[in-house]
């Protein structure tokens, strides 16, 4: 049997008991004043009598023509199976009735307690026990260890433990043991979250920005749907990856973002460019904090005059330099050179323009020279010069 404590019906018995015995002619009544009362304490039991919630208070007035409750520094507890599930703080609140509805209102902090606590905050919340509801809708904000989410409307539905983002949700990441930067900080139409289980999902256009100096990385995707307490969020494609001030960019299928390690990777192809230098790879992996992609399982980079395969190809964006390793073959139009190695050096530069050496490595070269006939005439093709 539910059962609400109503402290105020103490300060209605005294109204009562001074109207007895008054003979004298009535007189117009002053302004009723509300109850002013030491505490507030509301207490609600479920079905089988276990606690469902509280909620406290060091001072409450109450109205009865309006059947209000203001209380300051409200403090709350949802119980989950007999046990405190959720934490409530606020510096002020307005209970309807019985608990029919609760509102709570400055800084208000909504903590949901276990091995992985989770913070909702806000400015004003409507609390309604019976839908077991919470409608946060100035200035939501959820918050653990690793994780930032704010939107313009929340609505967290308790025992689906489920927060429902709207209004161009905004989702930042930091590493573990590092200050709360934000490599990429992504934002998308509408997010759901299941705080306590980590499951991620939307379903709209979603846009990412990484900053890095006085340039930016730029994200586009078409969902997301990940697990924020395993560590992943998957990118549904296309997915396309921008860098305006570089000119790079980079078009794939499905992309994995470890949001943990600041990776993104995808086991599709990709294609990508940087200026006039166009590249693919069967497999690829961006290391968003130090700046380096990676395209492994076989790799192609072409650019005017060049063409060059290996198994894996790695560069550095920010500093320019690259590396293809593992049957590397670099073929020049001119003089019909092929070349090939097992490790080439290079360095892509701001024209995107890449120049490849091979330092202290085993390189084998060949070339055609075209003869010239005396007087300028080509003589018969001569075979190709090998060293």
């Amino acid at each position: 049997m539910t059962r609400i404590h109503r402290l105020y019906a103490v300060g209605l018995s005294a109204v009562a008991a001074g109207l007895v015995g008054c003979t004298t002619a009535p007189k117009a009544p002053p302004p009723e004043e509300p109850f002013v009362f030491r505490a507030l304490d509301l207490r609600q039991r479920d079905a089988l009598g276990a606690p469902a919630w509280d909620l406290i208070s060091p001072e409450a007035r109450y109205d009865i023509v309006r059947q209000l409750a203001q209380a300051r520094q409200p403090r709350g507890t949802i119980y989950k199976q007999g046990k405190a599930h959720i934490t409530i703080r606020a510096r002020s609140g307005t209970v309807i009735g019985d608990g029919q509805a609760i509102q709570l209102e400055g800084d208000v902090q909504i903590t949901l307690l276990g091995a992985n606590p989770v913070r909702i905050t806000g400015d004003q919340v409507r609390w309604i026990p019976s839908q077991d509801l919470m409608v946060i809708d100035r200035r939501p904000a959820a918050i653990d260890r690793r994780t930032r989410i704010e939107a313009a409307l929340a609505r967290y539905r308790i025992k689906a433990d489920q927060l429902e983002l709207r209004g161009t949700p905004v989702l930042e990441h930091w590493q573990q043991g590092g200050a709360q930067t934000t490599p990429l900080r992504v934002q998308t139409p509408w997010l759901n979250w299941r705080p306590e289980q980590g499951d991620l999902v939307a379903r709209e256009l979603v846009r990412g920005v990484r900053r890095e100096g006085n340039g930016q990385l730029e994200l586009r995707a078409q969902g997301l749907q990940g697990n924020i307490r395993r560590g992943f969020v998957d990118l549904q494609a296309p997915v396309q990856v921008r860098d305006p001030q570089r000119q790079g960019w980079l078009n794939a299928s499905t992309t994995r973002w470890l949001i943990n390690d600041q990776q993104l990777s995808s086991d599709q192809p990709v294609q990508g460019g940087f200026k006039a230098l166009r590249g693919q790879g069967r497999r690829w992996r961006v290391n968003l904090a130090n700046s380096t992609v990676a395209l492994d399982g076989g790799c192609r980079i072409e650019q005017p005059g060049e063409r060059l395969s290996a198994r894996q190809c790695l560069w550095n964006w920010p500093t320019g330099r690259f590396q293809a390793a593992g049957d590397v073959e670099l073929r020049r139009s001119s003089y019909s050179q092929r070349t090939r190695a097992g490790l080439l050096l290079g360095r892509i530069g701001a024209d995107g323009v890449a120049v490849f050496t091979a330092p202290g490595a085993r390189v084998q070269s060949r070339f055609t020279i075209p003869p010239q006939r005396p007087g300028g005439g080509a003589a018969r093709r001569s075979a190709p010069v090998q060293f």
